[in-house]
């Protein structure tokens, strides 16, 4: 009987797991993770670098398994980069719970960064509206937004692919290249992914989208 309890607590701690898996591609796995306040996770190590996004301001304490006890203060909104590490324990040491996407990073970084034209590069064509946060040799990370009823220029994300987070709620018409459209509408949250792709969103909406863009090499 004890070993039947001990399998069916494992199969319950397995499933519930893999209710944070948003995706979950060959290049990448997206968790979205909520973080009760002061609730210490069990110990664990974190095997692949990540992109993480927090939605929500808060306070993090991170207990290493060996080392000096960190607090970390974030801003709703806010990017970071986490290399993969050691053990340790994290606890939202707030007083309110924070709503995390994490994105696993599941490749290397190649050998040859992929090649990117500057005349399609949404950074380089709109500054104003795709702010670079971050970049190394696994991923390009920037902030992208759009009022309503304005349309961004043709652009083309490569690599492996993109992961967008949305800060916003998005009611917004996507143009390909090869002139077919279709209609996008997605919830603050909630993550995307897609291949490369070369396209043009118009931002249907009566309030400004923004969104999290994680290019994966």
């Amino acid at each position: 009987m004890t070993r039947i309890l001990a399998a069916l607590l494992f199969l319950s701690c397995v499933a519930a797991a893999d209710d944070r898996v948003a995706i979950d591609k060959q290049a990448v796995r997206v968790l979205k993770v909520l973080e009760q306040p002061h609730q210490k996770t069990p110990l664990h190590q974190h095997v692949y670098n990540r992109v993480i996004v927090y939605l929500d301001a808060g306070e993090m304490t991170v207990h290493p398994d060996r080392g000096l006890v960190e607090v970390n203060r974030y801003a709703a909104g806010q990017v970071t980069w986490s290399p993969a590490g050691g053990k340790h324990i994290s606890e939202n040491s707030g007083n309110a719970p924070m709503r995390i996407v994490e994105i696993e990073l599941k490749n290397p970084a190649p050998k040859t960064p992929p090649p990117r034209s500057p005349a399609l590069d949404p950074v380089t064509l709109d500054p104003e509206h795709n702010v670079l946060l971050f970049e190394n040799p696994q991923v390009r990370v920037f902030r992208s937004w759009r009022e309503p009823g304005a349309q961004e220029k043709m652009h083309e994300h490569v690599g492996a692919g993109r992961v967008a987070i949305l800060l916003t709620d998005i009611h917004a018409q996507v143009k390909l290249a090869d002139g077919t459209s279709s209609k996008l509408d997605g919830s603050a949250g909630e993550a995307l992914w897609s291949l490369p792709v070369k396209h043009a969103a118009t931002n249907l909406g009566s309030k400004k989208f923004e969104m999290i863009i994680v290019e994966v090499k």
